[in-house]
């Protein structure tokens, strides 16, 4: 019989729900707080008792943001107390609420009261105060908020928002003006069948829920994490969130990455529904807040519901409504937290392969990418680093001195990581390994206790449940032969349920490598302390950054269920509240594992600068495979196994896209796929990624945040770095026939990887940022063009494959090959109610291209990439486009960021025709490493800093005793006197210091040069161009009338004037 705790499809999930009932009425109502409110006062919650006898919380956590709990178990009011899960960024709602309103100086209340007709309680919100704060802008006003009718027979929730009309694009003369206009809406509601759950008669962990929320028929929904990779704009489907080792995205239903259903890596169950209200201005979002499986029907099974299901635990979801995506994105990231800001070197190019396996393959890679001039800052070593897969120990074999190692490599600008798994091998060393010693005299290792109801109770009926190939099937553990291939003879059934004896697990990594291990208890606050401490090592041997793999933890299949640990497996919960249970089974809490460890991890990284003077006032960064939304407070994410396909290609952007409407800030794939394709015509797996593949790979992603190659090699794959293609065609003159391709690969990777460097402030500006207002740095055209509403109708296939990085550069990857596309073009385009140029940026400064006719907004271009072996064609194998009005900073291309050997590197500051930009342009300069730069004032350091003086410390301030503003951020404006522009506009560009506690004359030198460009047809000539002030800065003017450009040479390091104004006029 099937155990009921294991994974179950999300499809078996809802027809097992078909039996299932739920409360119909509203039976009684408190709105007394919890006795553990941390903040009465700010509680701003209503419980609901129902005709069943289970109870609902609804509460209030900002004025537009409000949270619905449902455990079926609960069955008085105190169990549902104040405390949040480990996802919020505070571990009381009602102090979360009190250091909000705060830190944004908003003040508001909530009001309950019964309708007129007695049919349902309206819980409202309303905004009554609102503290201007300097350089702080406020997305609330005086008045806003919302309304929930509570209906009481039969049940259900509607929320209510007042609503905008969205402005017209072509306005009614003397119409009224759309405040005037404003009118509630409904923004988000349940079924009359709000909640269905079941409670296992016997493993009453078993707690099921369903959340039936209404799909408008109107409604486009975007977001969903991971699994957004599919398409941009979700179509009706099952989904699985369920953190899962599931190499090429194909071991649940077979059908590959194309297939949304399939439960990945990365659990973020965040979704926006973008379009219910057509034509007003209104976004709404969800987050489930579940660590377990979650099941989502997504219109599937009747397309006017959203079903979301749980599994385990309570059914615990955020609702979120504001005007606009960009709004919900920073609403949400100040309950879950935004990132610290990382080092620059992060955005650069980076290397990774699993069978560099000694020093002498890192040097070779290095000197090649050197040799051929591609920029590459990062390489990434695996598990071959290690001594015996013995995680934290260096191999001294294959890697004899790696400080040695390290400190030649940095020479040479590279920063390195190595491969960091949560799994300590049983087997100890000559010398000992201190980390297994330790773990297991200190007990800090997860014990094997099991959760036995609903069982034999005996070790000898235990299977091991798993998908793989499309389906499921199940492994004997005492079974030795089906163990992994690095051999494990340990006794399954002495070892089951010990209690006193650690979980003994394993992994493979494939090619006989791997070893049998323990795993840290995570979930405990003294070990995650502990594993901190664990990369003192590696660190003082000069490693820069960590790559944190199999994060789920990965485990091999005859050690547990879902390639993760046994299901059943008892583990410390990490509960916040003191009545909460203290342990749970591993299928309760699947995501927190995971997500500890990049929390240890980071906590241990920013406590090393006390130990390490090496690391003093250093930044750290993490890479990681998966884990839970929230989990970019501590690292950036990487999507896991892919393959060198086309289908992966397919929804590398659209994943980037969909995960940064979380806030995340780097994101994205393996370039060119880590597992080689296998080809059904040869029956055979490819020995390298397809070159086309490659070029189409690098050239789309040259601006998305995470920009790293990752192949296997061992047997599998021969090479995957660019420099490798025409090297291998020189030594196979078969493949001659296509030598034109094999020929292209380095040549037009190297300009890609060259023009991201070019425009690396730009990233690193938009990164900057992220930590401040949580925006990611490649942004869907939904968070950039939001008046744009074609997007919800014929424009909607393009938001799937084209991305703007800020708001100005916008990029379309070509991401099909020519067995589909032989004419090597696709349609792109440009967003409504701007003009778009044709990208005129080139990496190097002697490669100036005069500026293109504009193309009106709404446009759709039919635009040919060819893959070329001519260097003048290189910038057109990738579409991009610049918006009107555009500022846009270049620097020099060195072979890394930070390359100083050159010198300064200066800024120059292209500034593009057209309508005054929404905003200005802020540029953020600092040295790209130190902690010290970041802002102290910041939200994520003020909460935590409040969190500190709850418990009794001192007054709020920042958390980071190292963020202390160290940078200077520069303002740089356009305005312009008549549209469109010509000979007989004027040009006023300003460029001011916004905050100055830097000097980045190091780095950009003592002179900066801003570039004017003009449209075709303007003669540059005739025009009048001063600086003010005209004394006391030195300045150079040059009127190139080639490229219609005025070029001004500013003698001085950026910002360093109060204000420079630049006037081009007739």
């Amino acid at each position: 019989m099937d155990d009921p705790i294991n994974f179950i499809t999300a499809e078996e999930y809802y027809r097992r729900a078909q039996g299932w009932a739920g409360p119909t009425k509203i039976a009684s109502l408190s709105q007394v707080p919890p006795p553990t409110a941390a903040k009465p006062e700010d509680w701003h919650g209503v419980t609901l008792t129902f005709d069943d006898k289970t109870l609902c919380v609804v509460q209030f956590v900002r004025p537009t943001l409000f949270r619905v709990r449902y455990d079926p178990a609960v069955r008085s009011p105190e169990e549902y107390d104040d405390s949040n899960s480990r996802t919020i960024i505070e571990d009381y709602m009602s102090q979360l609420v009190h250091d909000l309103d705060t830190f944004l100086g908003v003040t508001w209340d909530t009001e309950l009261k019964e309708s007129v007709d007695r049919k349902c309680w309206i819980f409202s919100s309303a905004v009554t105060e609102v503290l201007e704060r300097e350089g702080k802008q406020q997305y609330y006003k005086v008045g806003d908020g919302m309304k929930l009718f509570l209906h009481k027979d039969p049940f259900r929730i509607q929320a209510v928002r007042v609503l905008n009309p969205l402005p017209d694009l072509y306005p009614i003369p003397e119409a009224p003006s759309t405040a005037s206009r404003a009118t509630e809406k409904i923004v988000w509601q349940t079924s009359p069948k709000t909640f269905l759950w079941n409670i296992h008669p016997v493993v009453s962990v078993v707690k099921q829920v369903v959340l039936d929320v209404i799909k408008a028929g109107h409604g486009e929904f975007i977001g969903f994490g991971e699994q957004g990779g599919t398409s941009f704009m979700k179509t009706p489907t099952f989904m699985n969130y369920f953190n899962f080792d599931n190499m090429q995205y194909q071991q649940v239903y077979s059908r590959g990455p194309l297939d949304a259903r399939e439960p990945l890596y990365h659990s973020d169950p965040f979704y926006m529904d973008v379009n219910s209200n057509p034509e007003h201005a209104n976004v709404t979002a969800s987050f489930l807040d579940n660590y377990s499986q979650i099941a989502v029907d997504f219109g599937f099974t009747n397309s006017g519901f959203i079903k979301l299901g749980t599994r385990f635990n309570a059914m615990d979801i955020y609702v979120i409504s504001a005007n606009t995506v960009p709004e919900i994105t920073r609403l949400y990231t100040s309950i879950i937290g935004r990132p610290k800001l990382k080092p620059k070197y992060v955005l650069g190019h980076h290397q990774a392969c699993y069978g560099y396996e000694k020093v002498e393959d890192l040097y070779a890679v290095v000197d090649q990418y050197r040799g051929v001039g591609i920029p590459l800052d990062g390489l990434h070593i695996d598990v071959d680093f290690q001594d015996g897969f013995r995680t934290f120990t260096t191999n001294p074999r294959t890697f004899p001195d790696p400080k040695g190692m390290f400190a030649q490599l940095r020479k040479n600008g590279i920063k390195c990581s190595t491969n960091i798994t949560p799994v300590i091998s049983i087997h100890d060393r000559e010398g000992g390994y201190s980390t297994l010693r330790e773990g297991l005299e200190k007990g800090y290792f997860i014990k094997d206790k099991r959760y036995t109801n609903g069982t034999s109770g005996r070790a000898e009926d235990v299977l091991c449940v798993c998908y793989g190939g499309g389906s499921r099937y199940t492994l004997d553990p005492k079974d030795v032969s089906i163990r992994p291939d690095f051999g494990d003879n340990y006794d399954f059934v002495a070892n089951w349920n010990a209690r006193d004896y650690p979980y003994h697990g394993g992994v493979s990594y494939g090619y006989g490598n791997g070893t049998a291990g323990y795993y840290p208890d995570l979930n405990r606050k003294e070990v995650r302390e502990w594993w901190g401490k664990q990369y003192y090592y590696l660190y003082d041997m000069g490693l820069e950054f960590v790559w944190q793999d199999m994060t789920t933890p990965a485990i091999h299949t005859s050690y547990g269920d879902m390639k993760g640990l046994p299901s059943r497996l008892l583990m410390s919960s990490d509960a916040v509240s003191s009545t909460a249970a203290t342990e749970k089974t591993a299928a309760e809490i699947w995501a927190l594992y995971s997500y500890n460890l990049h929390k240890a991890t980071a906590h241990g990284l920013d406590t090393l600068e006390k130990l390490l003077p090496s690391r003093k006032n250093k930044r750290n960064f993490i890479l990681g495979r998966g884990s839970f939304a929230g989990m970019y407070r501590y690292a950036g994410l990487w999507s896991g196994d892919n393959a060198s396909t086309w289908e992966f290609w397919k929804i590398t952007v659209s994943q980037v896209l969909s995960v940064g409407l979380n806030g995340v800030s780097v994101s994205g794939s393996d370039m060119g796929g880590f597992e080689p394709h296998f080809n059904p015509s040869t029956g055979q797996e490819e020995k390298y990624c397809n070159p086309e593949l490659l070029i189409r790979w690098y050239a789309g992603s040259f601006l998305l945040p995470w920009f790293r190659n990752h192949y296997v090699k061992k047997t599998r794959k021969w090479f995957q770095e660019p420099y490798a293609y025409p090297k291998h065609l020189a030594q196979h003159p078969e493949l001659e026939p296509e030598g034109w391709l094999y020929r292209a690969v380095q040549g037009i990777c190297k300009y890609y990887v060259e023009l991201r460097y070019s425009l690396i402030q730009v990233l690193y500006d938009a990164m900057f940022d992220n930590q401040i207002n949580g925006l990611p740095i490649a942004r869907s055209m939904l968070l950039t063009d939001t008046q744009d509403t074609s997007f919800f109708n014929e424009s909607q296939r393009f938001l799937d494959d084209q991305y703007v990085v800020r708001k100005d550069i916008l990029v379309a990857p070509i991401i099909k090959g020519r067995h589909e596309n032989p004419g090597q073009n696709r349609d792109v385009y440009l967003p409504l109610m701007y003009f778009w140029y044709p990208s005129n940026l080139r990496p190097w400064d002697d490669q100036g291209v005069a500026l293109g006719s504009k193309v009106e907004g709404g446009s759709v271009i039919n635009y040919t990439a060819r893959i070329t072996n001519d260097y003048s064609g290189y910038p057109f194998v990738t579409p991009v486009y610049l918006r009107e009005g555009a500022i846009i900073p270049q620097i020099g291309v060195r072979q890394w960021i930070g390359d100083s050997s050159g010198g300064p590197n200066r800024m120059k500051i292209n500034i593009y025709p057209g309508r005054d930009n929404a905003c200005e342009y802020v540029t953020y300069l600092d040295d790209g490493v130190s902690r010290s730069s970041a802002p102290d004032d910041i939200l994520q350091y003020q909460i935590k800093a409040a969190m500190t003086a709850a418990r009794g410390g001192g007054a709020i301030g920042s958390s980071d005793s190292e963020a202390k503003g160290e940078h200077r951020s520069v303002s740089i404006s356009q305005v312009t006197t008549t549209q469109p522009i010509s000979t007989s506009s004027t040009r006023t560009v300003t460029i001011s210091p916004v905050h100055s506690n830097y000097n980045p004359a190091t780095e950009l030198g003592e002179m900066y040069t801003v570039i004017l460009w003009y449209d075709p047809g303007v003669d540059v000539s005739r025009l009048s161009v001063s600086v003010d002030p005209a004394t006391g800065v030195q300045y150079n003017i040059i009127r190139n009338t080639g490229l219609r450009t005025v070029v001004v040479d500013v003698k001085e390091t950026i910002g360093n004037s109060s204000k420079i104004v630049i006037s081009a006029s007739p």
